[in-house]
């Protein structure tokens, strides 16, 4: 018989994590208990509320249910995976899965790699563990699902733009401070272990570590995890990823090239149907997806929808999300209500 309420755990508990227990409460998530687990003991403050937070084990997750950790473990020392192992060797503890926000499984053949709206049906191979992808290439593939269903892609060229929230809350701090130290006049203080130059009025060419080829291993991730992702790998990806002085909200322009004619009005129209979407597409009257806007919100936002005239079947596209939501902590909490919907959990 299916579970009426789950026993969850929030395994993280910075800015994804955080997010993750809002989401939970905002969408009702039936948890019989939600407990909160991080490397140390102690008690965490959010929106009001004061969590016990305990310091995670391989015994810890014995009476969960479902574990949403908020990334950032290695799979080698992940206490999910630990956990799952666990089950083998203890009887009577009951059924565990693993949605994993961080990078640690998302290129693993046998774990799904899952935007709802997508692919949920890669659900249904799961072994105890589904991986949530990257922040940036959760919003797009979300607005390519649609186009991809009419035309087949068969070429993106995305540039990212985004939010330093991303990082971390240290570099959320870090624009701030630069912020305040312009408007009174001062140099603005620059900490190299958060960004290698001045973020603020700049834009860095520079997401997570420089791989041999030139490319960043963001921008690797955005390739790979597309292809996964949309169950194809002739489609052909390549990224520019940018951070840029803005505190929350990833934006992105993307190209797509596709192998089937596909006209923006029937983009525009393709999208406005499509789950998880808002089309805010009125050039005419200033009307386009704003990373200000759409921080705090849900929906992915799709505009600036239009022929790209220098290919024969091309279309582009101005794509925004809040990125601790849709792109991390949403998204993580969206595969557990599709998991208990397709009876899964």
């Amino acid at each position: 018989m299916k579970k009426q309420t789950y026993n969850v755990a929030v395994v993280g508990i910075g800015a994804v994590g955080s997010e993750m227990i809002r989401v939970l409460k905002q969408r009702n998530f039936p948890c019989e208990s939600l407990q909160i687990f991080a490397r140390s003991a102690r008690p965490e403050v959010v929106d009001g509320v004061t969590y016990h937070v305990q310091q995670i084990s391989e015994e810890a997750l014995d009476n969960v249910d479902i574990a949403l950790f908020a990334g950032g473990e290695k799979a080698e020392d992940h206490f999910g995976l630990k956990a799952l192992e666990r089950r083998k060797q203890v009887k009577g503890l009951s059924e565990l899965v693993i949605i994993d926000n961080g990078n640690a499984f998302r290129m693993y053949p046998n774990v799904p790699l899952c935007v709802p709206e997508v692919n949920a049906e890669t659900l249904r191979t799961h072994q105890g563990i589904v991986a949530n992808p990257n922040c940036s290439t959760t919003q797009m593939v979300v607005a390519m699902k649609p186009l991809h269903d009419y035309a087949r892609i068969k070429r993106v060229v995305v540039s990212t733009y985004q939010a330093v929230s991303g990082k971390s809350a240290q570099a959320r701090e870090e624009l701030m401070k630069q912020t305040i130290d312009v408007a009174n006049g001062k140099p603005a203080t620059i900490d190299p272990a958060i960004f290698p130059y001045q973020i603020y009025g700049n834009c860095l060419p520079h997401i997570d570590v420089f791989l041999p080829d030139g490319y960043t291993k963001e921008e690797l991730k955005m390739i790979q995890e597309t292809r996964k992702i949309m169950g194809d790998d002739t489609i052909q990806v390549t990224a520019t990823t940018v951070r840029v002085p803005v505190d929350n909200g990833h934006a992105e322009s993307v190209n797509i090239e596709f192998y089937e004619p596909i006209s923006a009005e029937k983009a525009r129209e393709l999208l406005a149907n499509a789950p998880g979407i808002v089309l805010v597409d009125d050039p005419a009257n200033s009307k386009y997806p704003m990373q200000t806007e759409c921080s705090g919100t849900d929906p992915v936002f799709v505009g600036r929808v239009r022929q790209d005239k220098s290919v024969a079947f091309g279309i582009n596209l101005w794509v925004v999300s809040d990125n601790l939501r849709k792109g991390a902590a949403l998204n993580t909490v969206q595969i557990a209500e599709k998991m208990m919907e397709m009876n899964l959990i």
